[in-house]
């Protein structure tokens, strides 16, 4: 089994919106606890296992100071450093094409002045895609896409949250995107003439094998759960910078908010180390770029026989 773990480093502000809180006032040390705080915990995390992961960087937090140096040592350890748009505006899949291209573009810029490289990757905001999205992605020239999360319980979960907060007067900036991505195929394969990588769930049920599900389950646990969201010889496993952070790295408002919150950051790190240890023991563990290439080659171009297959 390929094993690709990927990181989608949303700072604490893209998690305000979603509760319907502002954004717009997060002290310096909030804005700092994903694209800093967190990328180092879990850079260590990594290195000590010797596990290169990827990690979709947003394009606007690498204006927050400290970041930058942050991102770039990831680099310099061998991370693969992929995009997750500019903005990360959660309506980005329905924007106008010259909106879209702009958005890529300056992630690209901003991402490219911090490492040395232009991402490869990319994943969309709140996994929403659309044809103009992906015709964007392809014409950028982009490697892979994997944005696809095909978990119809994930957005009953996120249907019923944004309506809990209608009721309540406070609008999520979450969108739930369009059902061909709820029901999309788990493994992975060319959609229009790019790589897509779906996120791991758990067959028949669907259920998303990230972070948040992860987390909640302990050691043996959550290794087997893991596992289950294998397809076709592939684990995308996705985690997120806020994995690594706890209530003492947040505002009070969105600690009350964010129930991953309210357990220990020290507790996280030990189950992900757990997990990841199990995982590396039974699995090749590539970046999503290097996944890609090896899983889905060029057209016309036969994937290499794995040792364990038979013809």
């Amino acid at each position: 089994m390929i094993c690709s773990v990927s990181v989608d480093l949303d700072g604490l502000g893209c998690y305000a919106a979603i509760h319907g809180l502002s954004s717009g006032s997060l002290p310096e040390r909030a804005a700092q606890a994903v694209p800093v705080v967190a990328l180092a915990r879990l850079c260590e995390l990594f290195a000590s296992l010797r596990l290169p992961a990827t990690f979709f960087a947003i394009g606007r937090e690498l204006e927050i100071p400290g970041s930058v140096p942050a991102l770039k040592a990831a680099a310099a350890a061998g991370h693969e450093i992929a995009s997750h748009s500019y903005a990360h505006d959660y309506a980005l899949s329905r924007g106008a094409e010259p909106q879209i291209q702009a958005d890529l573009a300056r992630a690209e810029q901003a991402i490219a002045a911090a490492t040395g490289s232009v991402p490869r990757g990319f994943r969309a905001p709140g996994y929403t895609l659309s044809e103009s999205l992906v015709d964007a992605v392809r014409a950028r020239g982009y490697l892979y896409d994997s944005s696809v999360l095909p978990s119809p319980p994930y957005y009953a979960a996120k249907a019923i949250a944004m309506a809990v907060y209608a009721i309540r007067g406070r609008r999520s900036c979450s969108i739930l995107g369009g059902a061909r991505q709820w029901f999309g195929r788990r493994t992975p394969h060319w959609r229009e003439g790019i790589r897509e990588l779906p996120i791991a769930t758990v067959p028949v049920l669907r259920a998303p094998v990230i972070g948040t599900s992860v987390l909640a389950l302990r050691d043996r646990a959550g290794a087997a759960f893991a596992r289950a969201g294998s397809a076709a010889g592939h684990l995308n496993l996705e985690l997120h910078g806020i994995d690594a952070l706890d209530a003492s790295d947040a505002t009070p408002a969105l600690a009350a908010a964010q129930p991953g919150l309210q357990l220990a950051a020290s507790e996280k790190l030990r189950r992900l180390r757990a997990l990841l240890e199990s995982l590396t023991s039974s699995a090749e563990i590539l970046t999503l770029e290097k996944a890609a290439l090896r899983l889905l080659p060029a057209p016309g171009i036969r994937a290499p026989r794995r040792p364990d297959q038979s013809g």
